[in-house]
């Protein structure tokens, strides 16, 4: 009798099993190259974002840690991510690209291997490519594809990691011992690290998990694999923070004291409603598939799935309301898709087989799910499509400056009518009028600090950054009147203080909390038409 080993049936199987992955790694490969080949996107958006990304990874790149070497609300995973960008390009502004590049790869394969038993082939390939173009496509969430930026890039990450403890959590299917382990240890991994993201994602992480355990997701295989996961990645972040973890958490403490401030229900109100007409969908789409499974013999009440549509909006809406983004739901998107997947699942050729009114409904359902979830797909490949053809042809020459520091060369950016201030020629003044006047009044030696929202001048002029300062100052938001960094510490060993005449973003909040420590620890020993240079006295 022929064993399964050299059964044809199996040997076929296994060969289109591999075809199949080849197909994937290709596409994703693609995906990454497009990516890394942008690298900085020539940038219409939130010009100063990207010195977030570069001095933070520039630190980190040259061995300083968040929470312990400046205050940040964001933990440590994004700057380490940019900090391997910088290895990777021997610290290009096209880390950007290159890291956003390996992250997506790294993420979108965890993904494909996490859905392996979850879901078919199909739906599996375009899940996680969707993971991946989410990751890479250059353009802030809710901001419009053509406003080509790398601004707010955390929210992305965040959001790809999310999307993979979705793949485990409410997977409908049967999972054996084995992979209630891989996939329990899976999302205690991921929830460790957006604790050491961004505080908001941890947040509704946590709902996530706990909405599992009531949907059934109790095994005791699955819990203990969560909780392993979760304490040795949590273990290799505090490692790295020499286990101080009272800073990391005095830093979000500073940090929602200081989001409070900014809070509004207006601010909610106008998100709501704004997104309103997704909840509408989703809220339908799930009755009308929670209808269509109950006649397949599904044991879940039926208003199970209309409450996870309720669910999802409402996680979407919570991050909406605590990130700069006013639209777009990733997590309600790729919950309808999974939706669909599985009544497409469990009714298997009975679509074909009845023509009786409700299954066209019912038909009409499963193609609103998979619309709904390709267009935000096709969304983010024309993001970053748009971002390859303006780095291969950059338009509009009229409007495009450069910056006149050689490392910063590659970086492209646009005039922003709406903006002025922190994009364009004005913000590449902005800084070539700074470099000059450090040029002409400072030390290669010489730590320099900003008094604006970000510090450009470390990074550009490849200089030591300052230990002190914050990962960004942005009044009411990472820091307060209430909820701030002490001026010893805000100020921290920076040798020259910068402060802009024409600032990229406000600075009132700054000048009122730090003006006195300012005029106490330096002095004025230099003027441009653009800025103030201050000494250390």
């Amino acid at each position: 009798m022929r064993s399964d080993l050299t059964n044809p049936s199996r040997d076929g199987y296994g060969a289109a099993r591999q075809r199949r992955n080849v197909l994937f790694l290709a596409c994703l490969g693609a995906v990454c190259a497009a990516a890394a080949y942008v690298g900085a996107v020539p940038t219409r958006k939130f010009g100063h974002d990207l010195f977030f990304l570069l001095d933070n990874g520039w630190r980190v790149f040259n061995g300083q840690r968040p929470h312990l070497d400046f205050t940040s609300p964001w933990g440590a995973l994004s700057f380490l991510v940019v900090g391997a960008g910088m290895a990777l390009s021997h610290g290009s502004v096209n880390a950007i690209g290159y890291a956003n590049a390996l992250f997506a790869f790294v993420l979108s394969l965890w993904g494909y291997r996490l859905s392996r038993d979850a879901v078919s082939f199909v739906p599996r390939f375009f899940i996680c490519l969707y993971l991946a173009l989410l990751l890479v496509s250059p353009y802030p969430l809710g901001w419009g594809t053509v406003n080509s930026s790398h601004a707010m890039y955390y929210n992305r990450y965040g959001y790809v990691l999310l999307g993979l403890v979705m793949i485990e959590a409410f997977r409908l299917r049967a999972a054996t011992e084995w992979e209630e382990k891989i996939g329990g240890a899976s999302t205690g991994v991921v929830a460790a690290l957006l604790l050491f993201l961004k505080a908001n994602y941890f947040g509704v992480v946590v709902l996530m998990i706990g909405a599992s355990f009531l949907l059934g997701r109790r095994s005791k295989a699955r819990l203990s694999a969560m909780t392993l996961g979760f304490f040795l990645t949590s273990l290799a972040f505090l490692t790295y923070l020499d286990f101080d973890a009272a800073a990391f958490y005095h830093d979000l403490q500073l940090a929602a004291g200081a989001r409070a401030m900014s809070f509004s229900y207006k601010e909610l109100l106008i998100k709501l409603s704004g997104n309103a007409v997704y909840l509408l969908f989703i809220v339908l789409l799930s009755w009308q598939s929670s209808i269509t499974m109950s006649r397949q013999g599904s044991d879940a009440p039926g208003f199970t799935y209309v409450l996870l549509g309720f669910f999802f909006f409402a996680l979407d809406m919570v991050l909406l309301c605590s990130n700069q983004q006013y639209t777009e739901l990733p997590l309600t998107v790729l919950y309808s898709f999974l939706l669909v997947i599985e009544v497409h699942r469990r009714s298997g050729n009975k679509f074909r087989a009845r023509k009786k009114a409700p299954f066209r409904v019912e038909r009409l359902a499963l193609v609103a799910g998979v619309t709904f979830f390709f267009i935000s797909f096709f969304t983010q490949f024309y993001g970053l499509a748009y971002g390859l053809v303006q780095k291969t042809w950059p338009s509009d020459s009229s409007s495009l400056v450069r910056f006149t520091e050689p490392r910063l060369s590659p970086l492209l950016m646009y005039d922003d009518k709406w903006e002025p201030n922190s994009n364009g020629k004005r913000y590449v003044e902005y800084v070539n009028s700074g470099i000059r006047i450090l040029l002409e009044h400072s030390r290669p030696s010489d730590k320099v600090l900003t008094m604006d929202m970000m510090n450009p001048f470390p990074y550009s002029m490849g200089r030591s950054a300052p230990r002190g300062g914050m990962a960004a100052a942005t009044y009411n938001y990472t820091f307060s009147d209430g909820h701030r960094p002490s001026e010893a510490w805000y100020f921290g060993d920076a040798d020259i203080v910068m402060v802009p005449k024409r600032p990229a973003s406000p600075i009132d909040g700054l000048l009122k909390n730090y003006r006195s420590g300012l005029d106490h620890r330096f002095f004025l020993a230099a003027e441009s038409d653009m800025w103030f240079l201050y000494k250390r006295r």
